[in-house]
C-alpha cells in the first residue's frame, strides 16, 4: 500500500492545474465583451466628431455662400472683401482661414472665397488623427450681360376698365427703370435695349420702324401689318422683304353714316412701336400715352415683339442707329441667338384673350373697283357683274345727290365714256378700292352704290358680297356658322398662331415672361403656353401687375452662384 503525504499531494494538484485551467471556459465573454466595447467606442467616438466636423463645414459653407452673394452684388457700395469678412465676423465662428479674390468690370463683379476652419478631436485623437479640416469654397458672380427686351403689351378696350391701364403704365414704367440700371449713363455705356410692341387688334408699326422696313404699296396712309400662318412659325422678319399691310378702312361697317369717319389702323404714332431704346424718360414717355381701344390680336405682338430680338432685323437698327436714333452702342443687335455675352427676353402681357383681327377681304383690297366718277358733272357710273353694264343714277334735284336714289339707266358705258387717260375731266375716272375705302365705309358702298342696281334686277349676291363680306376677320375668332363675328362656336386660330410664334421663340433660346392680368380662362392658358417655364408666369389682378414686373425685373438682374 502507498501513502502519499500532504506535500506530495500539493505537488500532485500543482502539476494538474495548467490543464484544468486552459480546459475550462469561465470568463471568457467578459473578455470578448471587453473588446467589443472599446471598438465599437472608437467606431461611435469617431462618428461623434465627423458629424462634428459635418456641422462646421455645413456651417462655413452656408456662410460663405451668403457673403460671397451679397458682396458681389452690382448694386453693394462697399468694398466686396470687407462684405465677406464681415459676414464671417458676424456669424461666430472663430478660429477660421479666408482667402477673397475679387475681380470686377464695368458689368459684372465675381467674388471667389475660401475658408477653412480646425476641429479637434475628441476620439479620433487615439488613432493619431488630432485635428480635422473644414473647407468652403464659392464664387458668386453678377454679371450684367447685354440684354435685349421687347415688352409686348395689351392696349386693348378693355384695358379701359377697373384702372387696368394705369396699373400697366406704372409697373411697365418702374420695370423699365430697374432693368435700365445697368446701363451706365455717366460713362455712357449701354447694355440693355428695350423695345415697346402695344398691340389691340392690330400692331400699329408707327413711322420709325416703317422707315426701316418695307411695306407693299397698298397705300401710304398707315403701317399697321398683317401675317400669313407660316409667317408665325419664325420668328425672323426680313426688312427687305414686303410686309403686308391692313387697308386703309373705316371699321364701323355697321354704322349707317356714308362716309369714312376714322381708320381702323392709325395714321399717327400713338400706341406705335418703340424700337431698341436706352432712354428712359423716352420710354416713360411713350407708356404714359397708351389709350385703349380695340379688339386683342396677342400673336400679332408677339410676332413683333420676338422679331425685334432676331438678327434678321438688325440691318433695320443698323439704319436707325445711322438715323442717330438708335444708340451706337447697340450697332450689331439683334445678335446671334448663339451669343453667349446677351440674353433676349419678351415680357407678353394681356388682360384678355385674341378676338377680332380685320382686313378688307381679297377681292375688293386694291384695283378698280368698277365704280366711275364724273368730277365736272357730279355723275355716278356702277358697273354690275352680273348685268355687265353700268347703273347710272339720276341726280336728285333738291341736293344733287344720287345716293339714296331709286331712280337711273342702264348703259354700256359709264357716264361720259370711258376715260382716255388718268386726269380727264370729260370723262368718267374709274376708283381704285382704295380710294373707295378710304372714303366709304362698308355699308355705304353696299347701300349707296350697289343697293338699287340688285333691287331692280333681283340680283343681290355682289350687293350680299359687298356688305357681309366686303370686311373679312382674317385672324382670330372664327366667324360662327350663323355669320355672326360672336358666336360662341369659333375656332382658336389666333391661338394657334400665338403658340407657334412662342415655340420659335423658345426654340431660339429667348426667355419669354408672360403676364395674364384679370385674364379670362383663355388667354390665361395661352399665356401658361407661352412662358419658358412655369416660373415665368404671373397670373396678376390690381396692383399686382407692378410685383409680377418687379420679380422678372429681379430675375433678369439675379444672382448666379456659379460655384
Amino acid at each position: 500500500m502507498i501513502v502519499l503525504t500532504s506535500g506530495a499531494l500539493l505537488h500532485k494538484g500543482l502539476d494538474r492545474l495548467p490543464s484544468r485551467f486552459l480546459r475550462r471556459e469561465d470568463g471568457t465573454i467578459t473578455i470578448f465583451g471587453l473588446l467589443i466595447f472599446i471598438l465599437m467606442l472608437a467606431i461611435g467616438g469617431v462618428a461623434v466628431d465627423i458629424m462634428r466636423y459635418e456641422t462646421q463645414r455645413v456651417q462655413l459653407q452656408y456662410t460663405l455662400d451668403r457673403a460671397v452673394l451679397a458682396a458681389a452684388a452690382l448694386n453693394q457700395t462697399l468694398d466686396a472683401e470687407d462684405v465677406v469678412r464681415d459676414y464671417f465676423a458676424r456669424s461666430g465662428l472663430e478660429r477660421y482661414r479666408l482667402n477673397v479674390t475679387v475681380d470686377q468690370g464695368v458689368n459684372y463683379r465675381e467674388v471667389e472665397a475660401y475658408a477653412e476652419m480646425d476641429i479637434n478631436t475628441y476620439f479620433m485623437d487615439m488613432f493619431g488623427i488630432r485635428a480635422l479640416t473644414s473647407p468652403a469654397a464659392g464664387t458668386a458672380e453678377e454679371r450684367i450681360q447685354n440684354i435685349e427686351i421687347s415688352m409686348v403689351l395689351d392696349t386693348s378696350g378693355s384695358m379701359r376698365y377697373n384702372s387696368k391701364l394705369t396699373n400697366m403704365q406704372t409697373a411697365a414704367r418702374e420695370f423699365v427703370s430697374a432693368v435700365m440700371e445697368s446701363n451706365d449713363y455717366d460713362t455712357d455705356e449701354m447694355l440693355v435695349s428695350v423695345s415697346l410692341v402695344p398691340y389691340n387688334g392690330f400692331v400699329n408699326v408707327g413711322s420709325t420702324v416703317a422707315s426701316v422696313f418695307t411695306f407693299d404699296d397698298l397705300h401710304t396712309n398707315s403701317t399697321c401689318s398683317r401675317f400669313d400662318t407660316a409667317d408665325y412659325a419664325t420668328t425672323a422678319l426680313d426688312p427687305s422683304t414686303p410686309i403686308q399691310r391692313l387697308a386703309h378702312f373705316d371699321y364701323d361697317y355697321r354704322n349707317y353714316n356714308s362716309y369714312f369717319r376714322r381708320p381702323y389702323c392709325p395714321t399717327d404714332d400713338d400706341n406705335a412701336i418703340f424700337p431698341w431704346s436706352n432712354s428712359v424718360t423716352a420710354l416713360h414717355s411713350q407708356i404714359n400715352g397708351y389709350v385703349a381701344d380695340g379688339w386683342t390680336a396677342i400673336d400679332m405682338g408677339m410676332k413683333w415683339g420676338v422679331a425685334l430680338l432676331d438678327p434678321s432685323t438688325r440691318p433695320a437698327l443698323t439704319a436707325l442707329e445711322g438715323a442717330g436714333t438708335v444708340h451706337e452702342d447697340f450697332l450689331g443687335r439683334p445678335v446671334d441667338f448663339t451669343d453667349d455675352e446677351t440674353i433676349k427676353i419678351v415680357i407678353l402681357m394681356t388682360d384678355g384673350e385674341n378676338t377680332e383681327q380685320w382686313d378688307v377681304s381679297e377681292p375688293f383690297r386694291s384695283g378698280g373697283s368698277g365704280i366711275y366718277y364724273h368730277e365736272d358733272d357730279d355723275m355716278w357710273s356702277i358697273w354690275v357683274p352680273s348685268e355687265d353694264r353700268f347703273w347710272i343714277p339720276t341726280p336728285r334735284y333738291n341736293d344733287n345727290t344720287t345716293f339714296n336714289n331709286p331712280y337711273g339707266t342702264w348703259d354700256d358705258e359709264p357716264y361720259g365714256g370711258f376715260p382716255v387717260s388718268l386726269g380727264t375731266s370729260n370723262e368718267s375716272q374709274e376708283l381704285s378700292w382704295q380710294w373707295v375705302w378710304s372714303n366709304f365705309t362698308e355699308y355705304a358702298v353696299a347701300r349707296n352704290f350697289y343697293y338699287y342696281p340688285a333691287y331692280w334686277t333681283g340680283d343681290w349676291d355682289y350687293y350680299n358680297e359687298l356688305r357681309y363680306d366686303g370686311l373679312e376677320m382674317f385672324s382670330g375668332r372664327e366667324v360662327g356658322s350663323n355669320g355672326d363675328p360672336f358666336d360662341p362656336r369659333r375656332s382658336e386660330n389666333a391661338n394657334a398662331n400665338l403658340r407657334s410664334i412662342c415655340d420659335a421663340a423658345r426654340a431660339n433660346g429667348i426667355l419669354v415672361f408672360t403676364i395674364a392680368f384679370e385674364a379670362p380662362p383663355g388667354g390665361q392658358d395661352v399665356m401658361q403656353y407661352c412662358a419658358t417655364s412655369a416660373a415665368h408666369y404671373y397670373d396678376v389682378d390690381g396692383i399686382e401687375i407692378s410685383d409680377a414686373f418687379a420679380s422678372i425685373a429681379n430675375t433678369i438682374n439675379q444672382l448666379r452662384l456659379t460655384q
